[in-house]
């Protein structure tokens, strides 16, 4: 059987129900906004451990943190 027989080629007709792709410069912007909120969220995700962890720190040195009652 050779392969011209199989007759695997997709008619144009077939195609007619796929939706085309979104714009290139759409993806990649929505990547940008994705990219910038993730650094954003990050860094103030590291500035709030921070601060919390030197509050902690500055209440340990002063001696005004009790644990239990």
């Amino acid at each position: 059987m050779r392969n011209d027989d199989l007759n695997l080629r997709a008619d144009r007709d077939e195609l007619e129900h796929f939706s085309p792709r979104t714009p290139q410069a759409k993806r990649q912007k929505n990547l940008v906004v994705q990219v910038a909120l993730g650094v954003f969220l990050g860094g103030l995700a590291l500035w709030l451990v921070q601060l919390g962890a030197t509050a902690l720190m500055a209440r340990l040195a002063m001696s005004t943190l009790q644990f239990g009652g």
